[in-house]
């Protein structure tokens, strides 16, 4: 510590004493008799009023000899001055006429809380780590019983409890929410519908949860759906026919050589006349529907072109409107609001067309599960070979299809299912399945068709139990679908 005189000249024989205590309460800070007596060490942490300011010295004890000439000293300039320091309202004035060293340091008094805290410490006797008041092992017991929840007094039967509402309120909010829910899955399935081609698709079911297996668990498509495995020969593959017919004078109905031979003749199988009630509508012919034969509609090979042609009937698609509603015990069932007419094309079976050992391996999945069956085996052309069977294709109308995967069966059905070539007669294995009136169907008729056509009646006797039920109700019923619940066109050429 510098200052204008070194230590121990005139100029700076007066003591400094520091107060280390910073203590607010003057009652309390003084000096003590070993520090005048200079017994202390000296410390370097110093801490002094600033000159400037006026210095109040702190009482001393009486027994000290205080002379008026050294209070003067206290306010002379010339004194020592200390560098870097903090200044302290009560820091107390150094005492007078000591020579022994020229700073000494005030032994810090007790604050008020180590006062309290020496009180409590003395009153205590044979304190340790663990007594209760140092160590309190029972803290953690108590905060978890503040936090814990009530004990119930007793157990309260809910049921016991009458609602406080009256009935009308609750049959309200029952139907209320019931139609909420009815409305956003009619919303859903009429999206879905209005992808649908051609006429308009309803569904006139009421039952929410029908509704919703209805809207959830299906998509409705216009075309197949072709899946891994099954390879398309192109529609413009050399290996395409068409007819040598022209657009001028259009197809020749008996000529046309997109149509099939008798089976020992050169004479053509005509499919298509025009519909007696109707000159604007094409149907199938009464002795096509009785027979086992294949269609083959003109395609983009053709002379024709499809102008004019009177063997473009499915490619032209629906012409009729379609409604699905529920039959009861048997499910969704699919009608019309319009007449059809014997012969009249009412829509396609649409679904994914998957390989063979893709159907074995989903029918499996699904047996003993007693659910009904949308696999439909595209086995025309397949004979009795494990080459052929094979490479035959299988549709699944189950999560993907059109309106007609709806259509129920019947002994005595109103509708037959046709299998169509249209835009390729090179590829054997993929075709159409189309659905022609069997009859004249009234509106509002259930439209059904036989799912195992050509299949002879059975006697009680005959059928098989692990067969699925059929539950048309007809008079000549056969009492069972099919034996293997895969359906088949079960006609061969």
């Amino acid at each position: 510590m510098a200052g204008r005189f070194p230590l121990g000249s005139g100029g700076n024989q007066n003591r400094v004493f520091i107060d280390l205590t910073d203590e607010t309460e003057l009652g309390d800070t003084d000096v003590p008799k070993k520090l005048v007596q200079g017994q202390l060490p000296f410390v370097t942490a110093l801490a002094y009023r600033s000159p400037t300011v006026p210095l109040k010295r702190k009482s001393l004890d009486r027994s000290e000899d205080i002379s008026d000439s050294s209070l003067s000293d206290v306010h002379n300039p010339r004194r020592a001055r200390l560098s870097h320091a903090h200044p302290d309202p009560y820091t107390p004035s150094p005492p007078p006429n000591r020579k022994h060293s020229q700073i000494s340091v005030v032994i810090p008094s007790p604050t008020s809380k180590q006062k309290r805290d020496i009180a409590i410490a003395q009153s205590v006797s044979n304190v340790n780590g663990m007594h209760i008041d140092i160590f309190p092992t029972t803290d953690e017991e108590e905060r978890v019983n503040k936090a814990a929840y009530p004990t119930s007094r007793a157990r309260v039967n809910r049921r016991s409890i009458p609602l406080s509402f009256n009935s009308d309120s609750v049959l309200n909010l029952v139907s209320l929410t019931e139609t909420n829910h009815l409305s956003k899955l009619r919303h859903t399935l009429d999206e879905k519908l209005k992808r649908i081609n051609g006429p308009t698709v309803t569904p006139t079911v009421n039952s929410p949860k029908r509704l919703a297996k209805l809207a959830d668990n299906f998509e409705f498509v216009n075309s197949y759906q072709y899946r891994a495995g099954v390879e398309l020969i192109p529609d413009d593959s050399d290996f395409n026919i068409g007819c040598a017919c022209t657009s001028t004078n259009g197809c020749d109905r008996f000529e046309c050589d997109c149509l099939s031979k008798e089976e020992d003749s050169e004479d053509r199988i005509v499919p298509y006349q025009i519909c007696e009630n109707n000159t604007k509508l094409i149907v199938a012919t009464e002795s096509f529907l009785k027979r086992k034969a294949i269609i083959y509609e003109c395609n983009s090979r053709c002379g024709c072109s499809g102008k004019r042609c009177w063997n473009h009937v499915v490619q032209k698609g629906r012409a009729v409107r379609l409604e699905i509603f529920d039959t009861g015990s048997r499910g969704f069932g699919l009608r019309s609001p319009d007449l059809i007419r014997r012969g009249q094309f009412i829509d396609l079976y649409l679904g994914e067309v998957i390989t063979k050992a893709e159907a074995d391996e989903r029918e499996n999945l699904t047996d003993g599960s007693h659910t009904q069956s949308y696999l439909f085996s595209l086995d025309w052309y397949v004979k009795d070979d494990e080459d052929e069977e094979k490479n035959m294709k299988v549709i699944d109308g189950r999560k993907f299809g059109s309106a007609t995967r709806f259509m129920n069966h019947s002994c005595n059905p109103n509708c037959k299912i046709v299998p169509v070539c249209t835009t390729n007669h090179a590829d054997e294995y993929l075709y159409n399945l189309a659905f022609f009136a069997y009859k004249d169907i009234s509106p509002g008729t259930e439209l059904t068709f036989d799912y195992n056509q050509g299949e002879e009646n059975t006697t009680p006797q005959k059928i098989d139990p692990e067969a699925v039920q059929c539950l048309c109700g007809e008079i000549k019923c056969r009492g069972q679908l099919w034996p293997n619940k895969r359906k088949g066109q079960g006609s061969k050429p």
